[in-house]
């Protein structure tokens, strides 16, 4: 699949990773905040994070792969593990911090400050658990388009399903439950449009996403 994403002047991504890493000292932990289970900062980071490990693969160079590493743990993101049914097209790959951080320790060998760097990344995530937060996925949306999205939670569970896009006006979505009923009504929340409810006995949930513009969309969205 081509690449959607434009690759940055290396020191354009590493200046914008450490205004990323500046600001998210400046504002409360995801956790912490209320407005939005996901934050424009949040995004701003994972995104940031996502285009140095691709630029970071495609150089060989372990420097960026755990920058990109942090910033995407800073962001408290994880890449969306939902299923998309019928066509995938348009859905953007992306990678993982644990990955990141083993291929830049390969990189690294012959590096020992570099190496110990990175074991120090490594080290951190174990000692915190494996515990996933929200998770996210960018696609491109055709004219007119409509991609169906498969997403199972825990009876009882809160969950939220947001959609955050520079075209969010062409934007539509519903979230049903497994006998069709809507689970949620969308609002808008600050620049993003979301869902939140409380998961009933039945786990399946399908939620439903409509590109009403007649131009192609790229959006990005996000659960839990």
């Amino acid at each position: 699949m081509r690449n959607l994403c434009r690759i940055l002047h290396p020191r354009r991504l590493l200046a914008g990773a450490l205004v990323a890493f500046v600001a998210s000292g400046l504002v409360p932990p995801a956790a912490a905040q209320t407005a939005a289970p996901v934050t424009p900062l949040m995004l701003q980071q994972w995104r940031l994070g996502q285009e140095l490990g691709r630029y970071g693969l495609a150089q060989n160079d372990p420097q960026a792969l755990l920058t990109a590493a942090r910033l995407q743990r800073a962001s408290g993101l994880q890449p969306s593990k939902a299923r998309v049914d019928g066509d995938r097209g348009g859905l953007v790959d992306q990678t993982d911090a644990a990955s990141l951080l083993a291929h830049a320790k390969k990189l690294a060998q012959g590096r020992p400050e570099l190496t110990a760097l990175i074991d120090e990344a490594l080290a951190a995530r174990r000692s915190r658990g494996t515990l996933i937060g929200p998770q996210v996925q960018p696609i491109l949306m055709g004219a007119r388009d409509t991609k169906p999205i498969l997403l199972s939670y825990k009876p009882g569970q809160k969950a939220f399903f947001g959609i955050a896009s520079d075209r969010m006006q062409d934007i539509a979505l519903s979230v049903k439950g497994p006998k069709n009923e809507a689970l949620c009504e969308p609002a808008q929340a600050g620049g993003e449009l979301l869902c939140e409810w409380v998961s009933g006995e039945a786990p399946d949930v399908r939620v439903v996403v409509t590109n009403l513009s007649t131009n192609a969309v790229m959006l990005t969205f996000f659960h839990d």
